[in-house]
């Protein structure tokens, strides 16, 4: 019986992976397949409304412009992040440091913390971390996961990205001292379209998930409730 009840409750399981996989595969799909129909208009909309803000130069008509392309610029963020939803577009690997990938975008984050008045620091790790990856996409990865750390923290806190180096492989660490994750929604985080947030996609995670299987890497998310969120990722080292 204790046999018979383990495999069904193994070939459960699987059953239910194999549908969420399948799942995400048909909202790829549909979402990228999306996302190619909106650029196009959206970009003869941007091309117009520059042309229209080189001939009205009035300050009511600028005002009007500037809101436009902002909102013209979130639409196209968000298209973006359908595109990797889909099928991740192929990006030439190369061996990089992860120090210097995270270094790299350390003015972005550090001005983005300090706007929400949260302390940012950044430990790097005491040896080079050598990972086969697309630079641009680890990049998106550690962007969102900043994101994500400083809108959980609206009255402010601390930031912590550390590096270091694990047996054979590197890890990433996003650590914040914010709300944390309700239950309800930890239980679904990398489903497409679950998000606490109010403005939310809720693609972030799901994005960030979907680049790290890309390089072979793992992330475990741990967060309590008022007290805060750790984001631990790891990527197999080489080179």
């Amino acid at each position: 019986m204790f046999i018979q009840y383990s495999l069904l409750k193994r070939q459960t399981i699987v059953e239910r992976m194999e549908t969420e996989a399948q799942k995400l595969e048909l909202i790829g799909t549909l979402a990228a397949s999306t996302a190619h129909e909106i650029r196009n208009p959206l970009a003869g909309i941007k091309g117009f409304i520059q042309l229209l803000s080189e001939k009205h130069k009035d300050n009511e008509s600028q005002l009007y412009f500037s809101v436009i392309q902002n909102e013209i610029t979130r639409i196209n963020d968000i298209v973006n992040e359908f595109l990797i939803l889909g099928k991740p577009t192929v990006q030439k690997l190369e061996i990089c440091d992860l120090n210097h990938i995270v270094q790299s975008i350390h003015p972005m984050i550090e001005s983005q913390a300090h706007l929400h008045n949260v302390i940012y620091s950044f430990q790097r790790a005491d040896v080079p971390l050598p990972i086969r990856c697309s630079k641009d996409h680890l990049k998106q990865v550690v962007l969102n996961l900043a994101k994500n750390a400083i809108e959980a923290m609206p009255h402010g806190g601390e930031l912590t990205i550390s590096l270091e180096k694990q047996g054979s492989f590197g890890i990433l660490r996003v650590k914040d001292t914010g709300c944390g994750i309700p239950k309800h929604v930890s239980d679904k985080l990398f489903q497409p379209f679950v998000t606490s947030k109010q403005t939310g996609t809720g693609l972030g995670l799901v994005i960030c998930k979907r680049i790290i299987d890309m390089h072979e890497g793992t992330i475990d998310i741990h967060s309590i409730e008022k007290k805060g969120t750790t984001i631990t990722v790891r990527f197999p080292l080489g080179g």
